[in-house]
């Protein structure tokens, strides 16, 4: 409660502070003070000393010391440290939302950074656990890594790799499929039959294993690969493997003009695969259809950079056929 007493000089403000203490201060600016010869405290947590003036008995005032009966100005801790007027707090509410706006990419970078959120439809994010399934020694952990090796063309490493994981797994068509193509890749024409015969006996619906073993057999005996694929073809007709294999081997055989008919169907039911155009370029590069080579050829590059990561295709190859023929 604020008490006002007039002074024939100046006016003496009392404060009484509740048992709550709730700190309160008067704001007084010095050129103020010096017109109303008021002192200006600033709290540094100790007591001011009171001015000389207010002591003076020629002022009319009694020197400032506790009373009982008179509610002096009490200043306590950092509430009374002020260095101006008190701003308006804006009143936010608990369930208000902040979010670091400027930094969130903006164009075509915004579509796989951080998403704006709406505070009152989306309260709170998801959360995604992520859980280690498997160890480095575990089964799926070495074939990921043999996998990989083949896929990057390290067939002698890949071999190692599908050849450990084959001695403790001879009944994982994962483990027979993998030893077999890196066999197939490294040119050992016998081991890699005997892998592919192993894998069909042990499932024989496997129409990928079919091919493979033909597409190898084709090296050797195209003519009589070359009839089991159509035979296939018949049996499996939308299989792209199927299609692309058969393509191969009647290119073997000269029969150029069904070997790009059936590669452009493979390569309308595969688009994303560059193998399909790299074949077609090729074909047409031996009959001598120069121009449709190169533009098959440069579609082969682009789609290998696009979905193929630059490895699906020997690309210094074709670069140096190109320079030559251009």
């Amino acid at each position: 409660m604020f008490e006002f007493r007039p002074h024939p000089k100046i006016l003496r403000f009392s404060l009484v502070l509740a048992a709550f203490s709730v700190s309160c201060a008067f704001f007084v600016s010095p050129r103020d003070a010096l017109a109303q010869n008021v002192a200006v405290v600033v709290d540094d947590g100790q007591d001011a000393p009171p001015d000389d003036s207010l002591s003076d008995p020629s002022s009319g005032l009694d020197k400032a010391a506790p009373s009982d009966d008179e509610g002096d100005v009490v200043i306590s801790g950092p509430s009374a440290v002020h260095s101006g007027a008190d701003q308006d707090v804006p009143d936010i509410g608990s369930d208000a939302f902040f979010d670091a706006e400027a930094l969130v990419p903006q164009g075509e970078m915004s579509k796989q950074g951080p998403k704006r959120v709406n505070p009152a439809l989306q309260p709170a994010s998801k959360l995604i656990t992520v859980r280690k399934n498997a160890g480095p020694d575990a089964v799926s952990s070495q074939l990921v890594s043999a996998e990989r090796a083949l896929s990057l063309g390290l067939n002698d490493s890949a071999l190692e790799m599908f050849g450990a994981l084959y001695a403790t797994n001879r009944r994982d068509p994962r483990v027979l499929m993998g030893r077999a193509v890196a066999f197939q890749n490294l040119g050992q024409f016998d081991e890699a039959m005997r892998a592919y015969e192993e894998l069909e006996a042990l499932d024989p619906r496997n129409v990928d294993v079919k091919v493979n073993m033909l597409g190898l057999l084709a090296t050797k005996y195209p003519s009589i690969a070359l009839r089991r694929l159509i035979e296939l073809r018949e049996q499996h007709p939308t299989h792209v493997g199927v299609v692309a294999q058969l393509a191969v081997t009647e290119a073997n055989v000269g029969d150029f003009e069904s070997a790009l008919k059936h590669l452009g169907v493979a390569a309308s039911m595969e688009p994303n695969n560059a193998s399909h155009i790299f074949n077609m370029a090729v074909i047409a590069d031996r009959v001598g259809q120069t121009s449709t080579a190169i533009s098959y050829y440069e579609q082969a590059l682009e789609v290998d950079t696009v979905y193929g990561s630059g490895r699906s295709v020997p690309r210094d190859a074709i670069y140096e056929r190109l320079a030559n023929i251009r």
